[in-house]
């Protein structure tokens, strides 16, 4: 689908949490085209072009099935060959018997104050420790490697959630990751607390998006 402008309550463009956090450095894709380019030119762009496009698929599949299980919904027909199935079934298997309560899925945020917005995957009540449950962002991701970005994308949506949600504060989040070209499929947990020490970043980033959209 094309980018569409989230139009805010002051009837000005609002950046996501998406677009904030793709300011950020992410040497490794860059590396990954360049290494292509070098080794076949045109068409090891278009390869990595085709492969990013499916990757993404894939992970659309992958959130829409995990909503399906935790809202008891009808299975959508979807097409299954990149095995998706497993991985969702992975992702779900190793995080759920952790949670104590949805709180809410997909929630849409957003931030009066700094004027942006983002869509969580979920809100939980988590098993921190031996019987500590905290609210948690929890967002789940099928790529092998942990990434500068994640923190940030967790805080931008903490800082939201926070802001609308005063009475339940979040200052943890949690990353669920599986590696989908991995045999194994084995799920791993990243935990990134004190949330809010990655708000100077998020107002940092709201700035240069403004400059950005702007042209200066």
């Amino acid at each position: 689908m094309p980018h569409v402008d989230y139009i805010g309550s002051d009837g000005k463009p609002w950046p996501s949490a998406t677009e904030l956090t793709q300011l950020l450095p992410q040497e490794w894709i860059l590396a990954w085209y360049k290494q292509a380019v070098k080794k076949s030119g045109w068409r090891g762009w278009q390869r990595c072009l085709a492969q990013s496009k499916r990757g993404m698929a894939i992970g659309s599949i992958v959130h829409e099935m995990i909503e399906g299980y935790i809202t008891k919904a009808p299975a959508v027909p979807h097409d299954s060959k990149y095995g998706s199935d497993r991985i969702a079934d992975a992702l779900f298997d190793k995080v759920n018997p952790l949670v104590k309560e949805w709180l809410a899925i997909e929630p849409h945020l957003q931030s009066e104050e700094l004027k942006l917005h983002g869509t969580a995957d979920a809100i939980v009540y988590i098993k921190i420790g031996e019987d500590n449950y905290q609210a948690v962002i929890l967002d789940w991701k099928t790529s092998a490697k942990e990434s500068m970005t994640h923190p940030i994308q967790l805080a931008i949506y903490a800082l939201c959630w926070n802001e609308m949600h005063p009475e339940e504060p979040i200052s943890r989040g949690i990353i669920a990751r599986v590696d989908k070209k991995s045999k194994r499929l084995t799920v791993k947990l990243d935990e990134y607390p004190n949330l809010d020490q990655y708000y100077p970043v998020i107002k940092a980033l709201r700035t240069v998006w403004e400059y950005v959209k702007n042209e200066g």
